[in-house]
């Protein structure tokens, strides 16, 4: 997939939505360009489809995916996390407006593709490659809104893009609603989509893996889209989250790798494991590699390119102090600490031994290209995947849905599927009893900084308000950091106290101008 022309790419993007937009009312330009030509061969929807893996989630991964999901729960300290860590995120922030830019982006790419599939696809192509490449697309335009609907709640669903030419201002729809939309959508994906394994594409078990997390985050709401606020869950909705990722942990075939640090190895891109993540390839071309080494390396010299900018981009003393069990193998993977060695880095030199304090991180750095065997290194990009589903977070939502509505459980299902993700980090399996917080704590671990660990706090915020936010108020959220000068460790504190309002992000501010229904109450889509 990663062959896939770019100028092909380039001009698609251009055909099927104006990517360049900076509302998210991404307008087609109706005379941009024919075509009729497209969508004549199975291998012409391939190529359509491949191109939206990449480069149009660039922004929701350059500028907020670690942000949201690490530095807003508590796990990313220092730096550049400020607002983020501090509750105190405005609409007029980067992150806020890249983020919903880059999601709704997306979704305008899979609308008009969509619309052109089955208006302009050959008869010629068989049904079966027809639906599986339009339950690809599905499949991103519903994680996209399903990302939308859990940061910012009620928000307008588009279907079709040229529709706003005539009709430009749209009001959010109903939580509810939109919940019920990304169900279909993922539904149809996961009765469409192939079962094999097909590198670097979303197939059967993905959606079925997605699945369990929609109905997971559903079973925590109401009918009209708020929390059930009181500890409880649909039993309705747990039960369809314990059948898909049932369905994907029995009956997949696929396994963990064996090293959970071989999983953050561009060698290991498209693993087994992974059952959704976003391609990038390693370019001098700005807007098509995984930039996330350049902000996150601890020193320049980890990287050789000259970016490597994330000496203040830390573990919260919270991570760091209170929640790795000695022995975990996962705490090196995932953080430095003085002392670690990791051969892989800077190889030509022996290796890169720690020798400070700083709990900086490891996971997503790659290394230099000759590390890397003068591929996929350069300036600002890597050709390291983001992980958006991997086969463990199911194994973790399979527990955690049958669990359900319970402090803890004896499931021996529960207890199997959570010992494969804690036994490979070099852990004693767990016997007897598993409870919720166990689960919900190995979920922090296994998937720090790969921007999951907000939104389970989500789903947690849904059912116990008052519980999580004061589980919030009590993390530190401050930093570890080394004086080289008196050759100490320095802590320093921090503790913030959100509120209910910190549970959702503000819209942004230059969309809410160009479309002010986004200040009104929220409409059902369905009639």
């Amino acid at each position: 997939m990663k062959n896939i022309n770019i100028a092909f790419i380039a001009l698609f993007i251009l055909v099927v939505a104006a990517g360049c937009k900076k509302s998210f009312l991404e307008r087609t330009p109706l005379d941009a360009v024919t075509i009729d030509n497209f969508y004549q061969t199975e291998n012409d929807l391939r190529q359509v489809t491949g191109a939206l893996y990449g480069s149009p989630w660039f922004d929701y991964n350059d500028k907020v995916i670690l942000f949201i999901g690490d530095a807003m729960s508590g796990n990313l300290g220092g730096g550049n996390a400020g607002s983020w860590n501090n509750f105190a995120v405005s609409s007029g922030e980067t992150g806020v407006n890249e983020g919903w830019r880059s999601l709704y982006r997306i979704i305008a790419h899979c609308n008009m593709n969509i619309i052109y599939f089955n208006e302009k696809a050959s008869a010629s192509i068989p049904a079966e490659a027809k639906n599986a490449a339009l339950g690809e697309l599905k499949f991103l335009r519903a994680t996209a809104y399903f990302n939308l609907v859990q940061l910012w709640g009620a928000v307008p669903i588009i279907e079709d893009n040229r529709t706003l030419v005539e009709m430009p201002s749209r009001p959010r729809n109903n939580i509810a609603d939109i919940y019920r939309f990304v169900i279909n959508d993922m539904r149809f994906a996961a009765e469409n989509l192939r079962t094999v394994k097909d590198a670097g594409r979303v197939n059967k078990w993905s959606a079925e893996g997605m699945l369990a997390k929609i109905y997971l985050t559903r079973s925590g709401l109401k009918d009209d889209g708020t929390g059930t606020g009181n500890g409880t869950r649909s039993q309705l909705y747990l039960d369809s989250a314990k059948y898909y990722a049932g369905d994907v942990c029995k009956n997949s075939g696929l396994e963990l790798m064996p090293s959970y640090a071989d999983l953050f190895k561009i060698a290991n891109n498209n693993s087994d494991e992974s059952l959704f993540a976003l391609q990038w390839v390693g370019s001098a071309t700005y807007g098509i590699g995984n930039s996330t080494q350049a902000y996150y390396a601890a020193e320049p010299k980890l990287t050789g390119v000259g970016d490597g900018w994330g000496a203040a981009n830390t573990v919260s003393i919270d991570l760091f102090s209170n929640k790795y069990i000695s022995g975990d193998t996962r705490r090196k993977a995932t953080y430095m600490q003085s002392g670690d060695v990791y051969p892989e880095l800077l190889k030509a030199s022996g290796g890169y031994t720690v020798t400070n304090t700083t709990p900086n991180l490891k996971k997503y750095i790659v290394g230099t290209p000759a590390d890397n065997d003068n591929k996929g290194v350069f300036f600002m990009s890597t050709g390291i995947n983001t992980y958006m589903l991997r086969l463990a977070d199911v194994y973790l939502l399979y527990a955690e849905a049958i669990c359900g509505n319970n402090a803890s459980t004896t499931d021996a299902d529960a207890l199997t599927y959570f010992n494969r993700v804690h036994t490979r980090a070099g852990l004693n399996p767990k016997t007897g009893t598993l409870t919720m917080a166990e689960i919900l704590a190995e979920r922090r671990i296994e998937l720090a900084f790969e921007g999951q660990y907000w939104f389970d706090l989500l789903r947690q915020y849904d059912i116990n308000p008052a519980q999580t936010i004061a589980m919030l108020a009590n993390q530190d959220r401050g930093t570890v950091s080394y004086n080289s000068t008196t050759n100490t460790t320095v802590y320093t504190s921090k503790k913030v106290a959100p509120t209910a309002a910190s549970f959702k992000l503000p819209y942004p501010e230059a969309d809410v101008v160009t479309n002010p229904l986004l200040k009104e109450a929220p409409v059902p889509y369905y009639k």
